[in-house]
């Protein structure tokens, strides 16, 4: 636990005592306070403090202190609200850390009962050992939680079939506002007299929920849109019948955004995963033809409609090189169903049938696994386009969540681009077609008063067309800070006073994430543009080494992060390992970001940015792993903001000596290679091992490299090349710092292979590529490596030959030049591994090879540079090629990362990484385990895990 020791304004008194009645965790330090000022939505709003209870009775202990304390309170998942429905002033309530539990699964009754913390994925990987799974799909499945799912009454793209959350949840045990606790769930004959008749806090709720909907009967009727997905205010309908039969008041706090209770256990509806799904793309003119075609292919049974604008389609097409996308298309809807194998295509058939107008201009059918994964590609596209745009300028989240009757979406469109125009907005248009729910994303820049002006101006004309189409102001996500003042106007003065009833009954001191919904006690209400994230925001201008000119300079590269929360995920990927080994939000990309931004705000006080304590608890923790580059819907690329941070740290206070060692580590390398076996006897000599680690931090317990006693340069310059040598031309064979002295034995094989297959490999004198020196903020070092290396590899690319690398870290650094180099002499466009250059030759027919292995079982660990640089696919390939059978490793960073494996204080988190790696490898039960990465190979030979490179089995199989 860390407290401030002056108490916060308007917060609670004592968080130390706080934090002797429960289990879990509390913490008000400023660092975490800023840490937790934001979710995925465009506000901030800096918590008291924040808390990880670590069971329901703790929930207790906490609603009960902030009721003596008069502190709010505001439950967190993932935090990937939109709304900010998940910040508030008072304590921040964080489930994932301890209330991630998955109580029981029924298979026989269809359900599973879970704690509010399970992340969605986790569920389901869980549910497939019965066949089962949680329908409700948000893209953020991956890290969003159950309890956020209720919340928010979370849907996604197959809700078109499957419902929203609501339709989906059968029970919800929540702590109330007297610190009781309760499960909600249908109730109707004595078991609802006996719950109305209560004396205490849930027969007030119940007797204010019946009553109100016996009275306003005809009103809520009326004043409820008649959409699949709303996600606005209190479900009345679906809490109670009209005539008081029944209630169930689960379906109240299902989309009640915390404001009423706070949900320690929900018991879920699950069902049997579908067969098989097919999809397709209907290519159209514009969206407003495709928006025409979407209540027709409803009519055919789909489980999914979704649209994307012309702006995705291109991006798809150019930047991703999707050539089904045509030229012609204005847009695009993406339409699915799902049933037994066997039907599958006459059903897809008739769906197409229905989406076809006389504005279509193409079809793109999908039957398989990996085609339909190409069509969904298209449309996950849109999160890249908008978030990555460098610059000032951001899509925001402010009308993207409105719910409009399907059969009204052209006008909609029609009319919100007049809206647009008239702001002389650009935005781009994509989302659940089928629900009548599409994201609008317009692009503001809201540390200007003309924009946050523009942003409540477009924001009132929108809800107010929404509105005018029989639509809601909120189809998923909930109001928040975001859409509650537009609540009255939506369901008149009758239905929001009962809103506010319902909230007094559940709520009477406004314990719970006061001012969405309804009023807080002083009779405030969430506006739009309150508490903006960027409002006030003046950051430091950061003079850069580095050049971030692509990414609109350091500050816009930081700001680029909308925190929805992808660098959390613990499933499929790479990012963020740091986070997966440590589970704190500091340690995830988005974490880091935002620290990033509060320091050059001056937030966390003067210099903070290169003070010990940011250095040490924010940056060094991040591995440097490149993932966030692409795995980060907005391409936050942690690892150059950490090497400039830590360069601008060194400027001003010196590098230090173990800096300066692993910096240099080619001459080290090279000096060990010359004085073998010497050297490898001291580099395991125990008391010098004592040494390293009191003086430089150089973990004792770490294995070291053994160092070759020939070199590859020496065994290359003794030898003669092959008779096929040349046969084919020339490529530049580069020998990294490993390979060259540690490893020789890989580039002799990729040596071999290449010859083999025809080429003349040329092997020059270089010096490092620079990677260990910029991985320790040693910039200018770097750049006179990058400026010596492109000075030895000019003439070979000028003459149109290929540089190659065996350690994909090296071919990532080459590639990486232009952030140094003004003049780079082409090396990044030449630059790619051994790998990637055949696979490049196969798939073009230039290059075959034929199968000479009879099965051996290959498991395959990519390097997170490889696997960032898309290029971990080609060793994948050409082993299969050749006759293995290839199963790559679904794992994160092995945890090494360079350096950072080696240093004392990182090395509990890198073995951490390394177990769950090795782990997975086992449990695969390969014949043989391929690493790309010489840092891969070392962490695997410290679990007794012996690997090769895929080179060298490439060799073995083709020379």
């Amino acid at each position: 636990m860390s407290i401030d020791s002056e108490p916060r304004p308007g917060g609670p008194r004592d968080l130390a005592a706080l934090d002797r009645r429960i289990d879990g965790d509390v913490d008000a330090s400023d660092a975490t306070r800023a840490l937790y000022a934001t979710d995925a939505s465009i506000y901030r709003v800096e918590p008291a403090g924040v808390v990880w209870p670590a069971d329901r009775d703790d929930v207790r202990e906490i609603v009960r202190f902030a009721h003596e304390n008069n502190v709010s309170l505001t439950a967190r998942g993932a935090g990937s609200s939109l709304t900010g429905n998940a910040i508030g002033e008072g304590l921040v309530v964080e489930c994932t850390r301890y209330l991630n539990e998955i109580v029981a699964v029924d298979p026989e009754r269809g359900t599973a009962t879970v704690q509010p913390g399970v992340v969605l994925d986790d569920l389901n990987a869980a549910l497939a050992d019965h066949d089962l799974y949680f329908p409700p799909d948000p893209s953020t499945s991956s890290t969003c939680t159950i309890g956020g799912m209720v919340a928010n009454d979370a849907a996604g793209p197959h809700s078109v079939r499957h419902g929203t959350t609501r339709e989906n949840v059968a029970a919800v045990e929540c702590v109330l506002a007297d610190g009781s606790l309760e499960t909600f769930e249908h109730r109707s004959g004595p078991a609802l007299e006996r719950a109305r008749d209560r004396d205490d806090r849930v027969g007030d709720l119940y007797r204010t929920v019946l009553d109100a909907r016996e009275r306003l009967a005809e009103e809520i009727d009326e004043r409820y849109p008649d959409v699949e997905r709303n996600s606005s205010g209190y479900d009345l309908q679906a809490a109670a019948a009209p005539d008081g039969s029944w209630a169930d008041l689960s379906q109240l706090l299902v989309g009640s955004e915390g404001t009423l209770g706070f949900i320690v256990e929900v018991t879920i509806e699950v069902t049997e995963r579908p067969s098989a799904r097919a999809a397709a793309l209907c290519f159209y003119d514009d969206v407003v033809d495709a928006a025409a075609a979407v209540v027709p292919a409803r009519a055919a049974e789909t489980s999914a409609i979704e649209l994307v604008d012309d702006a995705v389609l291109g991006y798809a097409r150019d930047a991703w090189g999707i050539d089904l996308v045509p030229e012609a298309a204005g847009a695009a809807l993406l339409i699915e169903v799902e049933g037994e194998p066997a039907d599958l295509e006459d059903r897809l058939d008739e769906a197409v049938a229905a989406a076809t107008t006389a504005d279509l201009v193409g079809v793109e059918r999908a039957m398989s696994d990996e085609k339909q994964d190409v069509l969904w590609k298209v449309r996950k596209a849109s999160n890249p386009l908008l978030n990555r745009r460098p610059g000032d300028e951001q899509a925001l989240s402010f009308v993207e969540d409105a719910a409009v009757p399907p059969e009204r979406l052209p006008e909609y469109l029609e009319r919100i681009g007049d809206v647009l125009r008239e702001h002389d907005l650009e935005a781009s248009v994509f989302g659940h077609a089928g629900q009548g729910v599409l994201h609008v994303k317009p692009f503001l820049d809201l540390s200007t008063e003309a924009d946050r002006e523009r942003l409540q101006a477009v924001s009132a004309t929108v809800h107010e067309l929404v509105l005018d189409l029989g639509g809601c102001v909120s189809g998923e996500h909930g109001d928040g800070r975001l859409r509650s003042q537009y609540l009255p106007q939506m369901y008149g003065e009758d239905v929001y006073e009962t809103f506010c009833a319902i909230k007094r009954a559940a709520d009477p001191r406004d314990v719970f994430n006061p001012a969405k919904v309804v009023p807080n006690a002083e009779g405030n209400l969430a506006s739009v543009t309150e508490d903006l994230r960027f409002e006030g925001y003046d950051p430091q201008t950061v003079e850069t080494a580095l050049d971030f000119t692509a990414e609109g300079g350091f500050g816009s590269l930081v700001e680029q992060c909308n925190g929805c929360s992808k660098c959390r995920s613990t499933g499929d990927g790479v990012m963020c390992p740091s986070y997966r080994a440590a589970d704190t939000e500091v340690t995830s990309t988005r974490g880091r970001a935002n620290m990033l931004r509060e320091a050059i705000d001056g937030e966390l006080g003067e210099d903070a940015l290169t003070s010990d304590w940011f250095q040490e608890e924010v940056l060094d923790r991040c591995l440097a792993c490149k993932a966030c580059e692409t795995e980060c819907p907005t391409g936050v690329d942690m690892a150059k903001l950490k090497t400039e941070a830590k360069h601008r740290r060194h400027q001003e206070h010196g590098v230090p000596l173990r800096s300066r060692l692993f910096g240099n580590v080619r001459t080290l390398n090279r000096l060990g290679s010359a004085l073998a076996p010497l050297a490898n006897r001291l580099a395991t000599f125990g008391p010098g091992r004592v040494v390293a680690e009191k003086v430089l931090g150089i973990d004792r317990r770490r294995s070291v490299p053994r160092f070759a006693a020939e070199s590859f340069p020496e065994w290359v310059a003794a030898r003669e090349p092959a008779a096929t040598a040349g046969e084919c031309g020339r490529v530049v064979l580069y020998p990294d710092c490993y390979t060259a002295y540690n490893h020789p034995q890989v580039g002799k094989a990729a040596v071999r292979l290449l010859e083999a297959l025809g080429y003349a490999v040329e092997v020059p004198a270089v010096n490092c590529c620079g990677r260990p020196a910029l991985s320790q903020g040693m910039v200018e070092r770097t750049r006179a490596d990058a400026a010596e290396t492109v000075d030895v590899l000019a003439d070979y690319v000028d003459d149109g030959v290929p540089v190659l690398a065996v350690e994909p870290s090296c071919a990532s650094a080459l590639v990486e030049y232009d952030d140094l180099l003004e003049e780079t002499a082409g090396v990044p466009d030449a630059a790619a591994t051994v790998s990637t250059f055949l696979y490049d030759r196969v798939v073009t027919d230039d290059l075959a090879l034929r199968e000479a292995v009879d099965g051996e079982r290959v498991a395959f660990h990519g390097h997170c540079h490889e696997t960032t640089r898309g290029w971990d696919h080609a060793p994948i390939a050409l082993l299969r090629e050749v006759g293995y059978e290839v199963e790559p490793v679904a794992a994160t960073c092995c945890g090494m990362a360079g350096s950072f494996g080696y240093e004392t204080e990182h090395y509990g988190l890198s073995t951490t990484l390394g177990a769950d790696l090795v782990e997975t490898i086992e449990a695969g039960a390969p014949d043989v385990v391929a690493a790309t990465g010489a840092s891969c190979s070392q962490q695997l030979g410290d679990f007794d895990v012996d690997t090769r490179h895929p080179v060298e089995l490439l060799a073995e199989a083709v020379v």
